[in-house]
Order: structure tokens, then C-alpha cells, then sequence
């Protein structure tokens, strides 16, 4: 059984893996067709199934959105409302049962490894010069994009300074605390301004977290890491000529967030033109939005918060901040396991800021969507084993399910207290 899980999370991990890399190699639809048979297969073999009902919410605002506008054909909602279901009922917090619980944990591991993986030898490659880690946008590494690989660097970063703290051998805690800077450098390199403040910011709450309720410790930390930067700063200033050439062009013409103000002013005044409903899911108003590809269907959000915001409306917007603020206060109340909420607290912060920046939310082929709807549903998981009757408020019980007292807790997986559930990352 442990190896048929294994598989299972290693099959998706790498399908993922491969849409994100510079492999030539595109799987098209065979990368849907990969995660809907994963997810048939978990669906119909688990037990207890259950619905998240804010992301029950957030489906219907999606769906509701298309049924009350006029959209496009070349825009594709619905195919794309379908695949955003089936991706975000795989890994997110939408449906869950006693098999897709485990899956997402070791998917969410296995996930974690492969990218920090490729993020080090990217560094790696970008360090001795080698010519093919330069790529679309510049410093590319393994990855399509340099800012595929800026956000997905920020992501290791966080999760090779959480392998570091838990790390009990001292040659794996420096390995990993040298990983994690590689992540940062490889980041900075790619030039991603949001992936680099998000990953800080994100970094600065993992501190925190272990920290929590140990003020000199924390500034002790703090303190340790700005001395480091600023005595190494000659090693690795080549590293920010891209992050400070896109900062002086910005400058150049007007202001930090020129590349961004275009779209985020269309998709306020989207909102505002439907602020119920919005515009559509995966569509844009034609009328007053130059940027979309009438073959793809494919459009420029400039922003996932707005994105929801003119696309779905209030509607769908209420549910995803509900969702996020109720995930924030658990990892940032937890105390069960301080080290494993501070990695989920510190990457939810990272994709709350990024998100400001970038539009894959609701983008089923992203890479980032997949491992953000993950990350969800590895945070409903952690928030289930730590309070279930407060969990019960946001789901909706299916097929007669039932709760069952026991002397140790509540029996909410058959067999063991969920609180004592190995949820450690």
C-alpha cells in the first residue's frame, strides 16, 4: 500500500515537473488526462467523502459567472471551469477522503524535493555560466520561464530552511541552510521583484513561527542573517544586476509598479462594470482588454486577487479570502507543531503577496496554481487534525457521515485521534 501511494504521489509530481520545466516536451492534454484518472482512481477508492463548502462557494460563484455573461467561445470558460475543478478536486481543499488526505501529504513532499532540486542546480548552472540556463526572461535555469523559476526558487528557499531546522545532524542542517541560499540567489537572479518580497516576507514569518513567544531569539536570528548579507554582499551582489535594471526602467518611466498598473487599473474597472458576478471566468471584457489571444483563449490577469475580483465577482471573491484568512489564523494560533506551521504559514504568506502580482489562481495549467491549491489542501488537512468541530463550519458531511466520540478525541479517520495524525513536512 505504501508503495502504491508512493507511486501515486510521484505520477502527478512529475507531470507537474515537466509542464514546469524547459523540456521542449509539452504534455497537452495528457497531463489532464494523467491527474483525472489519479483523481478518479483516490475518488472512487477512498472513504468519508467530504465537500470544503467555501470552495464549493468559490465553484458556484466561478460557474454562475459564465451563466450570466456573454462570453467569448475562443475564451473556453467552461472547459476551463472543468479543468479548474477536476486540478483543485485533486489537490485542493474541495473534496476530500481517507485516500486523498495521505496522497496530498506525500505529493506535497515529494513536490517539495523535486523543486528544491532543480532550483540548486539551476543555481548551480547560472553560477559557472553554462549558456542553456539563459532563457525566456533571462536566467531561466531548469525551469520555462525566468519567472517560473524566481517564485519556484522563493518556494525552495522556505522549504530548505524548514529541512534545516528540523534537521538533527549538523552536516545536513549547513547542507540544507546552503540550499536555501542558492534558492535566494537563484531568485534574485531570475529578477522577479514579487517572487523576492514574497519570499522574504514569507521567510521573516518562518522565523517568527519557531520563535514565537521568544523575542530575544528571534532577534538574535534576524540580526545573525543581516550581518551575513551584508558582509557576503561583494559575493553575490552580480546576482541583483537583473532586479536592478528592471527597478531603474520602472523608474525610468514613472513609478515601481508601471509593468503592472495598466492591468490592475482594467481589472478594477472590470469589477466595477459587474461587481456581482464580474466578467466571466477565464475571460476578460473585450471592450476595454487588449490582453488576451483570441486562438489560446488565453488572458493577462496582472493580478490572481484581482483576477477573482473582475472575473467572478464579490461572489467568488469572498469565499478564497475567507478560505486564506481562515488558514492564516491557524497557522499563525497553532502550537502543536510549531516548525511544520511555520513552512505552511511562510509559503501561504508568499502566495498571498506573489498573487498581488501575478494571475495563476485560477490558471489550471499553471504550475504555480497547481502547487497553490496544494498547499491549500495540505493547510485543510493540518487545520483538520488541529481543531476539527471549529473544521466542520466549512464543510459540507456527505453520504451519512458521522462523527464518533472516543476516549482520546474525535474519531474523524477510523481508526486514530486526527490530532495525533503525522502531518510533519
Amino acid at each position: 500500500m505504501k508503495l502504491v501511494k508512493r507511486i501515486l504521489g510521484i505520477v502527478p509530481a512529475i507531470a507537474i515537473i515537466i509542464q514546469i520545466s524547459l523540456l521542449e516536451f509539452n504534455l497537452g492534454n495528457a497531463y489532464y488526462a494523467i491527474l483525472i484518472a489519479v483523481f478518479i482512481g483516490l475518488l472512487v477508492s477512498g472513504k468519508k467523502l467530504r465537500l470544503n463548502s467555501l470552495t464549493v462557494w468559490l465553484v458556484i460563484a466561478a460557474f454562475a459567472s459564465i451563466l450570466f455573461n456573454e462570453i467569448p467561445a475562443f475564451f473556453r470558460p467552461y472547459e476551463r471551469l472543468i479543468a479548474f475543478i477536476l486540478v483543485m478536486g485533486l489537490v485542493g481543499p474541495l473534496v476530500t477522503n481517507t485516500l486523498l488526505r495521505p496522497f496530498r501529504l506525500k505529493l506535497f513532499q515529494i513536490l517539495n524535493v523535486l523543486i528544491v532540486g532543480m532550483v540548486v542546480l539551476s543555481f548551480l548552472g547560472i553560477a559557472v555560466g553554462l549558456p542553456a540556463m539563459v532563457g525566456r526572461g533571462g536566467y531561466a535555469g531548469l525551469f520555462n520561464h525566468s519567472m517560473m523559476l524566481s517564485p519556484m526558487a522563493a518556494i525552495a528557499m522556505l522549504v530548505s530552511i524548514n529541512w534545516a531546522h528540523r534537521a538533527k545532524i549538523i552536516q545536513r542542517r549547513w547542507l540544507y541552510w546552503g540550499m536555501a541560499a542558492m534558492s535566494f540567489l537563484a531568485c534574485l537572479a531570475a529578477g522577479s521583484r514579487a517572487a523576492l518580497v514574497a519570499g522574504i516576507a514569507g521567510g521573516l514569518f518562518y522565523f517568527y513561527k519557531v520563535n514565537q513567544g521568544q523575542l530575544s531569539r528571534l532577534a538574535q536570528t534576524l540580526i545573525l542573517i543581516l550581518t551575513l548579507a551584508i558582509f557576503s554582499f561583494p559575493a553575490w551582489e552580480g546576482y541583483t544586476e537583473r532586479i536592478m535594471g528592471k527597478m531603474a526602467y520602472a523608474e525610468e518611466q514613472g513609478g515601481l509598479l508601471t509593468a503592472r498598473s495598466s492591468l490592475w487599473e482594467t481589472r478594477v474597472i472590470e469589477f466595477r462594470n459587474s461587481p456581482l458576478v464580474g466578467v466571466g471566468f477565464a475571460s476578460v471584457n473585450t471592450a476595454i482588454n487588449t490582453k488576451f489571444d483570441t486562438e489560446s483563449g488565453g488572458v493577462e490577469p496582472g493580478s490572481s486577487w484581482l483576477a477573482v475580483l473582475s472575473m467572478t465577482g464579490l461572489f467568488g471573491f469572498i469565499p478564497l479570502i475567507l478560505l486564506l484568512s481562515g488558514y492564516l489564523i491557524f497557522v499563525y494560533k497553532d502550537k502543536t507543531d510549531k516548525k511544520t506551521s511555520a513552512l505552511l504559514g511562510a509559503l501561504l504568506l508568499f502566495f498571498t503577496i506573489h498573487m498581488l502580482a501575478e494571475g495563476y489562481v485560477l490558471s489550471a495549467g499553471s504550475g504555480l496554481f497547481f502547487y497553490f491549491w496544494l498547499l491549500m489542501g495540505v493547510l485543510e488537512i493540518n487545520l483538520s487534525s488541529w481543531n476539527f468541530k471549529k473544521y466542520l463550519l466549512h464543510e459540507i458531511r456527505l453520504f451519512g457521515y458521522q462523527l464518533h466520540a472516543t476516549s482520546t478525541g474525535i474519531d474523524t479517520f477510523g481508526s486514530q485521534d486526527p490530532g495525533n495524525r503525522d502531518t510533519r513536512l
